[in-house]
């Protein structure tokens, strides 16, 4: 409910009690941003929250905002979804392959074959 009132008057984010319930990285971020990306990211919020509840709304939004800087609305959207379903995140092996080869290769002062340069 709070909001749902907060989406309709954007101007009270200072004095909001949503403000106040939010964990403070996204509090301070969304304290940073410019009237539209604030408001943007509240109905993202809002939006989150009716689909997948407020814990999982939140706890998305902070973790996309911790890992991309941003708050984009699919980007939360898909990871509450993935919070609310119990799935757990996604986890990568240490022993990814070394890439460094491939920028040598693009990078790398190489003659025309048999015609020089």
């Amino acid at each position: 409910m709070q909001l749902a009132l907060l989406c309709n008057k954007p101007a009270s984010w200072p004095n909001s009690r949503v403000r106040d319930a939010l964990p403070d990285p996204l509090r301070e971020w969304l304290d940073r941003q410019d009237r539209q990306t604030r408001n943007e990211a509240l109905q993202t919020l809002k939006r989150v929250d009716r689909e997948s509840g407020w814990a999982n709304a939140v706890e998305a939004m902070l973790s996309i905002l911790e890992s991309t800087g941003g708050a984009d609305r699919a980007g939360v959207t898909l990871l509450a979804a993935r919070l609310a379903e119990g799935v757990a995140g996604i986890e990568y092996d240490d022993d990814r392959p070394d890439l460094s080869e491939y920028d040598i290769a693009f990078t790398a002062d190489v003659g025309v074959q048999g015609g020089g340069r």
